[in-house]
């Protein structure tokens, strides 16, 4: 990946020389047409118009490299690489709600990954909402052999019942130790605002946050972290925004459209069994 972005970030610096080449070509045109006279205006009208056009194609160019490069740093890191994993059976914690711990609007940071996120509304159901649709891709994504929420859940309780001061983190492991699994996967939804609008029209865009953790029970390592933060940009809020736009059929979307087009694109990179 970085050497994707090095070659991306030089063919960058390679057009930046470029335009500086034509900005010095129309520069000269210009004494030209001051030295020659008018007989030598039709010809400087149109190498200066071919010259401008090439600067704005290779400026379009630049912008769509550097996205690149920028799509490519904001890829979900995973916290180790993922081959030899040995995890065959995996538990699904449900999702869990930040709103319930925190106020909206509050800076948190997960205490599993350390990522920061701000919360906002998570309405009533959105957790199981988040359940399901993870539970949906594993089984039509993955070759996994799945424990379902409902036991998970359960023994969560259990857990915390018996003890209070168990980090996330050792309520996770010792949830996936009872339940024979190799490794356990749960989430937590920190905002799902809904848009304030239509399809075409919103005074208030869909806004998305949640993280998805793999952790790998035998030796209680994190194998994987997958995030989304996202609300909804108008294409002239942001240009860079033509991908996802395009993507969401170029309507306004709502939470759980949000929701489900990002989960897609965070489980993309979910390690195979």
């Amino acid at each position: 990946m970085a050497t994707i972005a090095a070659v991306l970030i030089a063919h960058a610096c390679f057009l930046t020389k470029r335009l500086n080449y034509l900005t010095i070509s129309v520069h000269e045109e210009i004494i030209m047409k001051s030295r020659h006279g008018y007989s030598h205006f039709r010809h400087f009208k149109k190498a200066q118009l071919m010259t401008v056009r090439s600067i704005f194609i290779l400026l379009i160019l630049t912008v769509v490299n550097l996205h690149m490069v920028a799509c490519a740093f904001r890829e979900t890191p995973t916290a180790e690489p993922l081959r030899a994993l040995n995890i065959k059976k995996l538990l699904v914690v449900p999702f869990n709600k930040a709103f319930e711990r925190y106020e909206a609007g509050s800076t948190v940071r997960c205490p599993l990954c350390g990522a920061v996120f701000v919360t906002g509304p998570v309405p009533k159901g959105v957790d199981r909402y988040m359940t399901r649709q993870l539970l949906a891709y594993l089984k039509d994504k993955t070759t996994y052999t799945l424990i379902s929420s409902g036991p998970g859940a359960a023994v969560r309780s259990n857990l915390l019942f018996e003890s209070a001061d168990l980090s996330e983190r050792e309520v996770l492991i010792e949830m996936g130790q009872r339940l024979k699994a190799d490794a356990v996967v749960s989430g937590t939804v920190y905002r799902f605002r809904q848009r304030v609008g239509t399809g075409f029209s919103v005074s208030t865009p869909a806004s998305v946050a949640f993280g998805i953790h793999l952790l790998r029970v035998a030796d209680e390592r994190m194998v994987w972290v997958g995030r989304l933060d996202e609300t909804q940009q108008s294409l002239s809020e942001n240009l860079f925004n033509l991908p996802a736009f395009v993507e969401g059929g170029g309507a306004w979307l709502t939470a759980e459209e949000l929701a489900g087009f990002g989960l897609n694109k965070v489980m993309a990179s979910f390690p195979a069994p």
